[in-house]
């Protein structure tokens, strides 16, 4: 089991009910979406993996792959032009999330938590 978050790109609403309407629509694009990923994604992985490096830049016998927080990977295939997640594993997600968190809003990208509820806007 993962902690999963989205990646949102794109104005989404500010009524937190009809914002997850359009973040689930949102989704529904996201997985056909075979586009390259955005560049504000691009640099976000960057981020991501400059501290903790993808499941895909170990080797398959690499012991060190095992604490990785990633549920999967490429990470990168996860990101498309509007919106990407992000998959945690759940024994290290306290620790993670707020680095991913962080990281997104630094960035301008809009964070919805599934599991919580909570969407986290830059600059609130």
């Amino acid at each position: 089991m993962s902690f999963t978050v989205d990646l949102i790109l794109t104005d989404i609403p500010e009524n937190n009910k009809d914002a997850w309407s359009f973040i689930e629509k949102l989704r529904e694009e996201y997985y056909e979406d075979k586009s390259v990923a955005h560049s504000k994604l691009q640099e976000f992985h960057e981020v991501l993996t400059k501290k903790y490096p993808c499941l895909c830049s170990f080797a398959d016998d690499d012991p060190e792959m095992e604490n990785s927080p990633w549920a999967d990977g490429p990470m990168i295939e996860n990101f498309a032009s509007k919106m990407g997640m992000v998959a945690i594993v759940w024994s290290r997600a306290d620790e993670v999330f707020p680095f991913v968190l962080d990281s997104a809003l630094a960035l301008d990208i809009i964070v919805a938590d599934g599991q919580s509820g909570k969407i986290y806007r830059p600059g609130m």
